[in-house]
């Protein structure tokens, strides 16, 4: 970032092309290079074997390929990884790692910090920072796969730290350069992007890139309730984001998914099921219901499981499509609604402690 050179890293394909022939370079060079930044993870042209030392001194004086410093990297009991990454101006991300019998799915971040202030969320709770540039968020799956079990990442997740669609460009990018089949990184079906309810990245993604999956932070039935957790209600209430929602293409047998965080005593009653039944009628949709993890700095409590579990069948007996997350990572932190710029891993300015 910063450095005015090009960026491997955050470019495509047309992007690369373009710059090898801006360089005198022949075509073959292109996916060449994109081999060794992408599929190989080398960010170091020195390493970069198959090319003359002429070209990589070239490539060293006018280009660059972002790698994020791991800061941290912890493991949680359940399997879950947690690396806290650091980026160049001395900001830091959290991406996540969650291990399962049939996927390995990657929780990434696309900004430091968010505006949206959440009630149930830590990453708003510290303000925002910045944007990730479309290199720092591709690079979180470059990284993790060099340092996961086997290199296995099978889906990603944009629910990390951010609000996905607030950040559009960059995010619709590092999706476009993910996805790439010739890459063969994550199809688009494996993906995954998270928001609040921003309504109008909702509509230029449905028109843009609606190969992926679409999940809306919902979290309560009611506008009254749901501008008490979740300030962006205000701008967008709920009747607007579901004719939003309604636009999305759906192709046969597949549904956006509302996300649910449970908080004990406020969205929990049997009375906000019944409401939320009538909400997920509306379009085609599956439920996952989210308990609150604990986070002592922001107040809220976790439903007793027997409030869990009535709620559940509420919506079960409703014959809608439901599930119960289960919290993984929470003993590190990397559980939904844990992650922030960790002050703890960072300076007062936070730049890199000493």
């Amino acid at each position: 970032m910063g450095s005015g050179k090009f960026d491997f890293k955050g470019a495509d394909a047309g992007d690369i092309a373009q710059w090898i022939t801006s360089l005198g370079e022949k075509p073959y060079r292109v996916k060449q290079l994109r081999q060794w930044v992408f599929t190989r993870g080398v960010a170091d042209f020195s390493q970069m074997t198959d090319i003359s030392k002429s070209f990589r001194a070239t490539l060293e004086q006018t280009s660059t390929v972002t790698a994020l410093k791991v800061l941290a990297e912890t493991r949680s009991s359940d399997g879950t990884m947690k690396f806290l990454f650091g980026l160049k101006d001395g900001h830091s991300v959290e991406t996540v790692w969650i291990p399962d019998e049939d996927r390995a799915t990657l929780c990434v971040s696309s900004q430091v910090g968010c505006k949206l202030k959440c009630g149930f969320c830590l990453t708003g709770h510290g303000g925002f920072q910045r944007n990730l540039s479309t290199a720092e968020i591709v690079d979180q799956l470059i990284q993790a796969r060099l340092r996961v079990p086997g290199g296995r990442v099978t889906n990603i997740v944009l629910m990390g730290m951010g609000e996905p669609l607030d950040n559009y460009g960059n995010v619709l990018k590092a999706i476009r350069i993910i996805t790439d089949e010739e890459l063969a990184l994550v199809g688009a079906r494996k993906i995954t992007l998270s928001t609040a309810g921003v309504v109008p990245g909702i509509l230029k993604l449905a028109e843009d890139f609606p190969k992926i999956k679409l999940a809306v932070s919902l979290n309560a039935p009611t506008d009254e309730k749901r501008e008490k957790i979740m300030p962006i209600n205000k701008k967008y209430p709920i009747n607007e984001l579901m004719k939003a929602l309604s636009k999305w293409p759906l192709p046969r047998g597949r549904r956006i998914t509302f996300e649910y965080v449970m908080l004990g005593g406020f969205n929990d009653s049997d009375e906000d099921a019944k409401k939320l039944v009538a909400i997920a009628r509306r379009i085609p949709s599956k439920i996952n219901l989210i308990p609150f993890n604990p986070c002592p700095e922001l107040g809220y409590q976790r439903p007793s499981d027997e409030r869990i579990e009535r709620f559940y069948h509420t919506l079960i007996d409703s014959h809608l499509t439901v599930f119960i997350r289960q919290s993984r990572g929470q003993d590190i932190l990397a559980a939904c609604g844990q992650l922030r710029e960790s002050l703890e891993m960072t300076g007062p300015t936070g730049g890199p402690a000493e």
